[in-house]
């Protein structure tokens, strides 16, 4: 998907208004590293088709847009999600290090780029944000029982299609296992079938390693109960 130009009059409904996030590349005609990062946007439209548009702003020409977001140094690309502008930076960075910065501001992104894998700062970042995902571990009952990240499913590997399926709009769908080795082939899988999934990079033991909670299902059955307990009082 080619990127889209923007202008003071379409900004508005093309970018505030978007349902997607939006990513703006602030440029201009006489701007040498702009012409230096325009193939790479091109790429990353492509890659990111259809959950991320790319859109592109010439300063000399859209004035009121560049004065509101108050645009210095070009190219400045600025992530736009629900209308606001989330993240900026400046200069004409190489393909790899935007693809590491969207993959850390928007980790949901990992699967329509085309990669299985989320690590585990990412996951934390999606989970801290509230985006929408459903943390699906493959391991045995006995060993989710004992310990998992808290609403976690616990679902056997010939059955994840089924509820991945069954998930229909409810966002990415993280498989993990206690290595990330089988929950990474699964992933690859189905990611193949066209359904969004991912799998948590190095399982479990990289999210306790890096120190991150885990619940038993005996403590997430307290908790629910002190909750509804509390909830009718």
């Amino acid at each position: 998907m080619p990127t889209v130009r923007v202008t003071d009059k379409d900004f508005q409904s093309v970018v505030l208004e978007s349902k997607q996030p939006v990513l703006v590349d602030f440029w201009a005609t006489w701007c040498a590293p702009c012409k230096v990062v325009a193939p790479v946007l091109e790429e990353l439209s492509d890659t990111y088709a259809g959950a991320l548009t790319v859109a592109k702003v010439d300063v000399d020409e859209s004035r009121r847009v560049a004065a509101m977001f108050r645009i210095r140094s070009i190219p400045t690309l600025m992530l736009f999600k629900d209308g606001e502008p989330i993240q900026a930076v400046e200069g004409a960075l190489p393909k790899q290090h935007l693809e590491e910065l969207l993959a850390k501001w928007l980790p949901e992104l990992a699967a329509t780029a085309r990669s299985t894998k989320l690590n585990v700062p990412q996951l934390f970042e999606l989970l801290k944000k509230g985006r929408p995902a459903t943390i699906i571990d493959i391991r045995r009952p006995f060993d989710f029982a004992r310990s998992h990240l808290r609403g976690a499913l616990n679902v056997a590997a010939d059955k994840v299609e089924d509820v991945v399926r069954g998930l229909g709009p409810r966002g990415l769908a993280v498989l993990m296992c206690r290595t990330g080795e089988e929950s990474e082939s699964l992933a690859k899988s189905l990611s193949e079938k066209g359904l969004s999934v991912v799998s948590l990079e190095k399982g479990l033991l990289e999210w306790e390693g890096a120190g991150h909670p885990t619940f038993s299902t005996e403590e997430e059955e307290e908790e629910l109960a002190k909750a509804t307990k509390g909830s009718r009082s």
